[in-house]
């Protein structure tokens, strides 16, 4: 019998014997999956992910590293582009460019030819260093905007979010609890796996996807 058929028939007995409110719940977890509408549809040919860490608050700066390699898995497995300046491309450019970190996020994309820059700034980077005795939450957050490298005036620079609504950018955080910490055996796989959270969180606002349930 498919899925479809016994759902169905499970539904109609049920009407016979439920009320409206068990009906809504079922609905909830039986009926058509519910799309998640991305905030900004972000579609570009080239992107470059600046992970901004002016405060030193990531513990090692590495761990910045393994953010990038993240998102680009992430950008890449949603079709959102076909391009991502990897973290050598990246090292290449700052050791050629002795302004790099007075250079403003669209000319660090033009220098890597880059379509559309990732803009990531650090908020909070808390991970325990003894992982066997993690009590606390593991975090990374950090704001999100997305700059245009190809803009030719100052307000078109900003793609997303627009400043009116979020000046300092879209706020988004990965969390490790602890008990998921315990099962890690190093701090570099804590490091990955903190990273792959955050940016499959930061992925998810630029594409339309299923509501898990």
């Amino acid at each position: 019998m498919s899925r479809s058929i016994y759902v169905a028939g499970a539904l109609a007995l049920l009407v016979l014997v439920a009320g409206c409110q068990q009906l809504a719940t079922l609905w909830y977890f039986f009926g058509p999956p519910q799309t998640q509408k991305a905030e900004y549809k972000l579609k570009s040919p080239s992107v470059l992910i600046l992970v901004d860490d002016d405060q030193g608050l990531v513990k090692p700066p590495m761990a910045r590293e393994d953010l990038v390699d993240s998102l680009a898995r992430e950008l890449k497995k949603h079709k959102i582009t076909d391009k991502v300046t990897t973290n050598e491309e990246i090292a290449r450019i700052r050791q050629t460019e002795p302004k790099f970190d007075q250079r403003g996020a669209r000319e660090l994309g033009r220098l890597a030819e880059a379509d559309t820059v990732l803009l990531l700034s650090t908020q909070e980077f808390a991970l325990e260093d003894e992982l066997e005795m993690a009590s606390a939450t593991a975090k990374f957050s950090v704001t999100v905007r997305i700059i245009d490298a190809r803009a030719e005036t100052r307000d078109k620079v900003r793609l997303w979010p627009p400043e009116t609504t979020a000046r300092d950018g879209r706020l988004v955080e990965g969390m490790l609890e602890p008990q998921e910490l315990r099962r890690l055996k190093t701090a570099a796989e804590a490091h990955q796996k903190l990273a792959d959270v955050l940016a499959e969180k930061i992925v998810g606002l630029f594409y339309d996807r299923l509501e898990e349930q």
